[in-house]
């Protein structure tokens, strides 16, 4: 007579290939199962691999919300049924930000982690799969009334070095009693498996110099900042804490532009000044080594387009209507989808984003 094998028998790597293309959420509720399994979905080895195969399989849009209602920013996920439709789901996160009354901006998600910051100097990462909510330490470098806090930046990235998560924080304080900036800038870097900042004076940049992406912009240890002109960017090293400055195109200054990624590449999305009524294109700049750039493609054109509110990795661009719905251009079918629209509020910006089990605890991702 035939046994039967049960699937605990099965060996440990047919096991961890079956888990790994499973939701967050059903590897949750299995960690409960047994010893076995809570030790095998909280390996690195295995939280890189389940990080694969979303990403290669189940891309999803996130969306940032102001709500009029309540007077709270929120979030929309949204995700792919079989007619490739995109479904959002409930509000699940609109409460889970509900420890400060000031809104809180949002840099685009790495490997499924945001980085949130708001003017009160409150910074937190966020897994939204997970529901971990980590505020950062307080770091104050210049505590003196005579100092306020009137320009700063952030960005987030990896060491590649340790695999280890960054967050970069570049403040520029006002001098009261002089009335004027105080030089330097200063840099602070907090490493997650620290849990703590350290703090260093910069003179060849000030965060004024710089204009936060709607897209993620870290690629390859390197985390990237246009400057307000669009003559040049700025790429912060996360192995050794140094800034580079890259040129651009001189055609790049008299038009409007974004930094993001595109196909992996880092790329600026130029285009003309936005105008109701005008049809807007929008071409896509690769930079295929430091400080060579080149077309890749032009997308469009669009028709009354308000603004852009993100993009992803492969393409997609998030516009926002002049009837206040929220658009997205797939760049496979070539046309726009509806991605929702907002009735009792506004969209503040939108991302691709992948699940993951990336943990906020102390210590070190690979």
């Amino acid at each position: 007579m035939e046994q039967k094998s049960n699937f605990s028998d099965l060996p440990e790597d047919i096991v961890m290939e079956i888990l790994s293309r499973l939701p967050v959420k059903c590897l949750l509720q299995l960690k409960c199962v047994n010893k076995k399994w809570y030790v095998l979905i909280e390996n690195p080895i295995f939280i890189q691999k389940h990080l694969h195969n979303t990403k290669n399989h189940t891309t999803s849009y996130f969306v940032h919300h102001y709500f009029l209602d309540t007077m709270k920013s929120g979030f929309t996920l949204f995700h792919h049924d079989e007619q490739n439709q995109s479904i959002p789901k409930s509000h699940l996160y609109q409460d889970v930000l509900n420890t400060s009354t000031h809104l809180w901006q949002v840099l685009s998600p790495l490997n499924g982690l945001f980085l949130l910051y708001n003017d009160r100097e409150d910074v937190a990462l966020w897994n939204p799969s997970t529901k971990e909510f980590k505020p950062l330490p307080i770091s104050q470098p210049l505590n003196c009334p005579l100092y306020m806090l009137s320009s700063y930046k952030f960005g987030f990235g990896i060491e590649p070095s340790s695999g280890d998560y960054k967050v970069i924080w570049m403040r520029d304080y006002w001098d009261v009693d002089s009335e004027d900036w105080h030089s330097p800038t200063i840099i602070s870097v907090y490493t997650l498996s620290m849990n703590s900042w350290r703090t260093f004076e910069e003179f060849s940049v000030s965060s004024r110099d710089l204009v936060k992406s709607n897209g993620n912009t870290y690629l390859n240890g390197f985390y990237y900042w246009r400057a307000c002109q669009n003559d040049k960017i700025f790429a912060f090293d996360m192995n050794n804490d140094k800034i580079v400055e890259i040129q651009t195109p001189k055609s790049f200054v008299s038009k409007q532009g974004d930094l993001s990624l595109f196909n992996d590449f880092i790329a600026m999305y130029i285009y003309e000044p936005i105008i109701l009524g005008r049809e807007t294109s929008i071409d896509i700049w690769i930079m295929e080594e430091n400080g060579y750039w080149t077309k890749n493609v032009r997308i469009g054109p669009f028709l009354n387009i308000k603004r852009s509110l993100g993009y992803g990795n492969n393409g997609e661009i998030f516009l926002e209507v002049v009837t206040c719905q929220l658009d997205i251009f797939d760049p496979f079918l070539k046309k726009n989808r509806v991605l929702g629209q907002q009735k009792s509020g506004y969209s503040l910006q939108a991302f691709a984003y992948n699940e993951s089990l990336v943990s906020l605890k102390n210590n070190c991702i690979l």
